[in-house]
């Protein structure tokens, strides 16, 4: 059974890790191809976001052996993104 304080814990950490994925940020690992590329791999909360130009940025902020840590590049979550895309979308599509 977990104590009260390791109860609290658990919370914290789950509190903030969907808090760390809310804002877009999220993990990353690269590997090397046989062929000398480098294959990097990310993984965040908004995988359907289409990747750059067209969605926004990653960058890469910690990094720890082939591991790292992500965000946009820009600090402005995904979602705010999506938000101005359908706003766009909406106002500026002509019906006919």
């Amino acid at each position: 059974m977990i104590s009260e304080h390791g109860h609290k814990i658990v919370q914290a950490v789950l509190l903030f890790f969907s808090l760390y994925m809310l804002c877009g940020f999220g993990a990353s690992w690269c590997e090397t191809l046989p062929s000398g590329a480098v294959k990097t791999t990310t993984y965040t909360l908004y995988r359907t976001v289409p990747p750059p130009p067209e969605g926004p940025r990653f960058c890469t902020f910690v990094t720890v052996g082939a591991y790292g840590a992500v965000g946009p590049c820009n600090f402005v979550p995904p979602f705010i993104w999506w938000l101005e895309k359908r706003y766009r979308e909406k106002n500026y599509t002509i019906r006919l």
